[in-house]
C-alpha cells in the first residue's frame, strides 16, 4: 500500500494571487519514504498521485485543497478511482487535534511540527486508517471506451489492425448500452466513428459510480480499453447526514411516465422518463436529486397516479385551474429557457412534466421574487431556497423574512464568538511570550483553537439538525392534518365493494358461458353418436354452387345451399343429376332446374348447423332424394310424351295441306 500525506505550506485556495503550495510525503506499508517535496502545487499533487498509484491520501483539513464542496468534487474526479481521501483530524463528526491523533499510533510531538513533518505524520495516520473518509458525491458516471493501442503508421496490415480495433470498440459500446438499458439507467453518448466501427465513445450514465461498476467493469485488453470515471457534484464525509435542497416535482403518468425536478430558484432542472417506472422507482430517483416539497400535474382533474405519488411523498399536490394545452406548455418552457434554465427534453412526457413543475413555480413566483429582493436588500447571509420553502409551508412573506433574519443572526452570533475567542487567544499568547514559555503556550493555543473549531462544527451540526427537524415537522403536519383517515377508509371500502360487484358480475357471466359450453358439448356428443351410428349425415353448408361442396350419398349427388343467390351458370360445372337442398325455393322455377337435371328440395331442414357444417337426418335425406329422383323421372317422361303429341299434329297438318293443295290444282284444270 502507498499513502500520501499533504499539509499546506503557504498560500490559500481562496486567493488568486497567492495559490496554495503543499508539503507532500509518500510512504509504503513498511513505513519507507518513497517521495517527499516541499511547496508542491495542487496540479503536481494530482500527477504524483497517478505516478505512484497511491491508495490513500490524507489531509489535515479537506478545505485546504478547495474552498467549497463542489470544487473538492472536481478535484476528486482527477484522482485515481481507487484512491481514498482521509481527513485525519475528523472522527465521528468531531474535530480532533493532530497531535492527539498522532499519540494514538505512538508518535510523540513536543512542539508544532513543520509542514514536511506534518505531512509525514498525516501519512502515518492514514496508513493506520485513522480519520474520516471523504467521498465524492454525484449521480453521474463517465464511461470511456477507446482503442487499446495505436495501429501504427501506414500499410495494409495497420489498416486491418485499426478496423479490428474499431469493430471491438463498437461491440463493447453496444454491450455497455444494453447493460445500462436493461438496468433502466439513462445515459447520453458521444461517438467518434471510423471505418468499420468506432474510434472511441464517451457515455455519461445517470447513476453513481458504484452502481455503474456493478454493470460495467474497467477493462484493458489487446483491442479495447474501458475506463470508468465518476463525475462529482460535491463531497460528503463518511457518516455525515446530507441535507438536500427542496425541489418541485412534475409528473406526467401513462404507459411512459415523465418526471421533471426543479429547485426553487430555477438553477437546477432535471427530466427523465421511462416505460418501466413504478411509483417507488420515481420516489427513489426524486429523493436522490433533492427533498420534494410539492408535486405538480398539468391536468385537471389530476390523474390518480399523481395523487398517489404526492400522498406517498407526503407533500401537497398542485393542480392547474384547467388542463394545460400544448401551446401553454411550450410557452412555459420557452419562458424558462429565456431565464437561463438549461433544459434537455427527450420525450413529450418529459415536456408535460416540466411544464407542470414550471406552472407550479409560477404560481408562487411573485412571492419568490419579493423574498429574494428583501433578502438582498437586507444583505442576509442565508440559503434563499430555505426561505422560499417557508412560503410553501404556508407562511406569509413577512414570516419567511423573519425566519431569514433569525438564521442570519444565528450565523452572526457564531462569528462574533469565534472573533472573541481569537482575540482572547492573542492576549494569552502575549502573556506567555512575556514569561518565555513558548512551547507550552503554543501547545495550549493550538488546543484552544481546535476546541473553538470543534465548537463551530457542533454549532453547524445543531443548525442542520434544527433544519431537518423543521422539515420533519412540516411533513408530519401534512401527513396527519390534511389526511382524514375516515375518508380514506370509506374510499377504500367503496373501491373494494366496486371490485366485489365487478367480480360477481364476471362470475355470473363465466357461469353462463360454462353452461352454454356444456350444452354445446352435449349436443356435439349426440351429433357424433348419430354420425357414428349412421342416423345423421354431415353436409357442407355452402354459400355458392361449387363442385367441392357436393357430397355423394349412395349414387346421388347432394349439395346444401343455405345462403346466397342461386347461380344457374355455376350449375353447368356440377355433375348431374344433382339434388339441391335449399332453405328457400319460392324465387326459383322448379321446371328450369329440372331442365338442368337439378332436383330442388325445400322440405328438408338440418337438425343443426355447426359453423359451415349442416347436420341432417339420414332417413329424411334418403327419402327426399328418392322422391326427387322419381319426380325428375316423371318430369322427363311427361316432357317426352308432350313432344311426341306435337309431331302427330304436325303430320296431320301437313297431310291436310297437301290435300287442299291437290284440290285447288284440280279445280283450276277443269275450268280451263
Amino acid at each position: 500500500m502507498k499513502v500520501m500525506g499533504i499539509d499546506i505550506v503557504r498560500g490559500s485556495p481562496l486567493s488568486h494571487t497567492s495559490p496554495p503550495l503543499y508539503a507532500v510525503v509518500i510512504i509504503n506499508d513498511r513505513y519507507e519514504v518513497l517521495y517527499e517535496a516541499l511547496e508542491v502545487p495542487l496540479r503536481s499533487i494530482i500527477r504524483i498521485a497517478w505516478d505512484f498509484k497511491v491508495d490513500r491520501i490524507g489531509v489535515d483539513n479537506a478545505f485546504e485543497l478547495a474552498p467549497t464542496r463542489k470544487q473538492l468534487g472536481k478535484i476528486f474526479e482527477l484522482l485515481p478511482a481507487h484512491t481514498l481521501i482521509y481527513q485525519v483530524t475528523l472522527e465521528n463528526g468531531k474535530f480532533v487535534d493532530l497531535i492527539r491523533q498522532a499519540e494514538k499510533i505512538g508518535v510523540q510531538v513536543s512542539s508544532k511540527p513543520r509542514p514536511l513533518q506534518t505531512a509525514y505524520i498525516i501519512a502515518l495516520l492514514v496508513l493506520n486508517g485513522i480519520g474520516t473518509v471523504i467521498r465524492g458525491v454525484g449521480t453521474r458516471t463517465k464511461i470511456i471506451v477507446s482503442r487499446a493501442r495505436s495501429p501504427g503508421s501506414g500499410g495494409s496490415r495497420a489498416n486491418i489492425f485499426a478496423r479490428g480495433m474499431r469493430t471491438a470498440v463498437l461491440r463493447a459500446v453496444k454491450e455497455i448500452k444494453k447493460r445500462l438499458e436493461d438496468a433502466q439507467i439513462f445515459y447520453d453518448i458521444v461517438l467518434k466513428r471510423g471505418k468499420g466501427g468506432l474510434d472511441n465513445a464517451v457515455i455519461i450514465a445517470y447513476a453513481d459510480t458504484e452502481t455503474v461498476r456493478k454493470l460495467v467493469k474497467p477493462f484493458h485488453g489487446s483491442d479495447v480499453r474501458v475506463v470508468i470515471k465518476p463525475i462529482f457534484s460535491g463531497i460528503e464525509f463518511e457518516g455525515e447526514e446530507q441535507v438536500k435542497k427542496p425541489v418541485i416535482v412534475g409528473v406526467d403518468p401513462g404507459i411512459e411516465t415523465g418526471v421533471a425536478v426543479i429547485d426553487l430558484s430555477l438553477r437546477f432542472c432535471y427530466t427523465f422518463s421511462s416505460k418501466e417506472f413504478d411509483k417507488l422507482s420515481i420516489i427513489s430517483k426524486v429523493y436522490s436529486l433533492g427533498t420534494p416539497i410539492l408535486v405538480a400535474t398539468d391536468k385537471n382533474p389530476p390523474p390518480d397516479a399523481v395523487k398517489k405519488i404526492a400522498s406517498m411523498l407526503g407533500v401537497q399536490l398542485y393542480t392547474p385551474s384547467v388542463s394545460l394545452s400544448i401551446k401553454e406548455k411550450e410557452e412555459l418552457i420557452n419562458w424558462a429557457m429565456k431565464r437561463g434554465v438549461t433544459i434537455d427534453i427527450r420525450t413529450p412526457h418529459e415536456r408535460d412534466a416540466l411544464a407542470a413543475a414550471l406552472k407550479a413555480y409560477k404560481a408562487f413566483e411573485k412571492k419568490f421574487v419579493e423574498i429574494e429582493r428583501k433578502v438582498a436588500e437586507l444583505g442576509l447571509d442565508v440559503d434563499v431556497d430555505e426561505v422560499k420553502l417557508q412560503l410553501l409551508k404556508g407562511k406569509t412573506v413577512n414570516e419567511a423574512l423573519e425566519y431569514a433574519i433569525e438564521e442570519h443572526l444565528t450565523g452572526v452570533y457564531a462569528y462574533a464568538t469565534t472573533q472573541d475567542a481569537n482575540a482572547s487567544t492573542s492576549r494569552v499568547q502575549g502573556v506567555i511570550e512575556a514569561v518565555n514559555c513558548d512551547d507550552r503556550i503554543k501547545t495550549l493555543e493550538e488546543k484552544l483553537n481546535e476546541l473553538f473549531k470543534e465548537r463551530e462544527v457542533l454549532r453547524s451540526r445543531v443548525i442542520d439538525l434544527e433544519r431537518r427537524l423543521q422539515e420533519l415537522e412540516f411533513a408530519r403536519k401534512f401527513d396527519f392534518v390534511n389526511i382524514d383517515m375516515e375518508i380514506i377508509k370509506d374510499r377504500v371500502v367503496n373501491e373494494l365493494r366496486e371490485q366485489l360487484r365487478q367480480l360477481r358480475a364476471l362470475v355470473t357471466l363465466l357461469e353462463e358461458r360454462i353452461k352454454n359450453y356444456e350444452n354445446e358439448r352435449k349436443e356435439l356428443i349426440d351429433v357424433l353418436r348419430g354420425v357414428a351410428t349412421g342416423a345423421l349425415l354431415l353436409i357442407p353448408a355452402s354459400n355458392n354452387i361449387s363442385p367441392n361442396n357436393v357430397v355423394h350419398i349412395g349414387s346421388a349427388n347432394v349439395l346444401y345451399l343455405n345462403k346466397g343467390v342461386l347461380d344457374l351458370d355455376a350449375l353447368k360445372d356440377v355433375e348431374k343429376p344433382l339434388v339441391l337442398i335449399m332453405d328457400r325455393c319460392s324465387a326459383m322455377s322448379a321446371e328450369n332446374l329440372l331442365d338442368l337435371q337439378v332436383i330442388p328440395i325445400c322440405d328438408v331442414s338440418p337438425v343443426m348447423v355447426l359453423g359451415d357444417i349442416a347436420v341432417f337426418d339420414r332417413r329424411g335425406i334418403e327419402e327426399a332424394v328418392s322422391k326427387g329422383y322419381s319426380y325428375l323421372a316423371d318430369y322427363i317422361r311427361k316432357k317426352r310424351e308432350a313432344t311426341a303429341v306435337d309431331l302427330k299434329k304436325l303430320k296431320q297438318i301437313i297431310d291436310e295441306y297437301r290435300k287442299s293443295l291437290i284440290k285447288n290444282t284440280n279445280s283450276s284444270n277443269s275450268s280451263k
